[in-house]
């Protein structure tokens, strides 16, 4: 059985075992855009399993440095700020990708607020539709994931603090920051915050510790103490503490893994290629963390389908009745098992499909001899 189009989160490994009965230990998980590549666990305080997980001094310190700013509250992944967040400001329109991280959608959906949608492919299209919004002078909420996931769509931090400035009172600018680590000078929080900005970032992506579940919002302090209401206590476990102060701390690693990023994700696009230029995607979005091809939905499915078989996994988002994006992580290029394996199957798939056509083409030209 396929995996399903509507399948929540990427990185269900356990579900895709079970339909495509392949081990768990046995995938490529490129599902999630985490940097595969992850931060070294060790030398864990023992006292962070020991004691209560009140936040540290030197925990808060280290956050404020590498995020630039002290505004900020942790919490346990971005995740349980996108459910309570609309709970925490006035109740009104909220302003939002059409095509995004869908769960933003779901909670203010759930909320009540009435939803209006901007292009999430289009820049100049976002824009114009955005700024006539702030124009018309009304107040409403807008949520931009900068970059996009999985569209790609980003505006620079200059833009962005102009739009908030143009803000009516009572609205909030919510920019979803998950994925803008691996270009720090394009953040916000790099010198364009602006007080009714609300600002996540994720700490699990570039580190490649998503099982710490630990993430940071950075908003005006009233805001920040009705989200911490709300949240609640021990947010942040000790360990995640220990582990992120370590790694918020390490420049020289946070450089090289930059660097191998970019690299990891060149070679894992050049494995793909031979699949890309028989697709033809009607666009191709490419993220330092992953990569989208927006295809029919056939062929997107298809696509999964063929590689979950295989024991690689991917992510499918629906656009439209007609269109979904295959969106892929990237390898670690020095995994030359991994690496090998990803080649020669789509490599395998690319003869598979030239034999299709020829075979299909091959009927065509008969029918029209008889």
């Amino acid at each position: 059985m396929a995996l399903s189009e509507n399948l929540l989160h990427g990185g269900d490994l356990i579900s895709a075992s079970a339909r495509y009965n392949i081990p768990v230990e046995s995938w490529l998980d490129l599902s999630t855009g985490l940097n595969p590549v992850s931060y070294p666990v060790e030398g864990v305080d023992p006292l962070a399993f020991q004691r209560l997980p009140y936040i540290q001094p030197e925990f808060l310190a280290a956050a404020a440095r590498y995020y630039s700013s002290d505004q900020l509250l942790p919490v346990n992944g971005s995740q349980p700020v996108i459910q309570v967040l609309p709970k925490c400001v006035e109740k009104l329109p909220v302003l939002l990708p059409a095509v995004g991280y869908d769960e933003h959608r779901h909670s203010w959906q759930k909320n009540g607020n009435p939803l209006v949608f901007y292009p999430a492919f289009d820049a100049e299209a976002a824009r114009v539709m955005i700024e006539t919004a702030l124009l018309e002078g009304e107040a409403f909420h807008l949520l931009v994931i900068n970059p996009n996931n999985p569209s790609g769509l980003r505006f620079s931090p200059h833009t962005l603090a102009e739009w908030s400035r143009q803000m009516a009172p009572g609205s909030y600018l919510i920019v979803d920051e998950a994925f803008i680590d691996t270009d720090p000078e394009a953040s916000v929080l790099a010198g364009y915050h602006v007080a009714n900005m609300v600002v996540l970032r994720s700490f699990g992506k570039f580190f490649g510790l998503a099982g710490l579940r630990l993430g940071f919002v950075f908003a005006e302090a009233t805001l920040r103490e009705a989200l911490q209401q709300r949240l609640g206590l021990w947010q942040v476990n000790g360990v995640a503490q220990s582990l992120a102060t370590k790694a918020l701390s390490d420049d020289g690693w946070q450089m090289r893994a930059r660097q191998d990023i970019h690299l990891n994700a060149e070679a894992s696009q050049r494995l793909l290629a031979p699949l890309m230029s028989m697709f033809k995607p009607l666009r191709e979005i490419r993220s330092a963390l992953f990569s989208s091809w927006l295809l029919s939905r056939s062929e997107a499915t298809g696509l999964q389908r063929y590689l979950a078989t295989h024991g690689i996994l991917v992510r499918v988002i629906v656009v439209d009745k007609h269109h979904s994006l295959l969106r892929i992580g990237i390898l670690d290029r020095n995994d030359l098992n991994a690496m090998e394996r990803l080649e020669q199957i789509v490599l395998n798939y690319a003869q598979h499909l030239t034999v299709q056509w020829e075979d299909s083409t091959e009927r065509e030209v008969a029918d029209v001899c008889e």
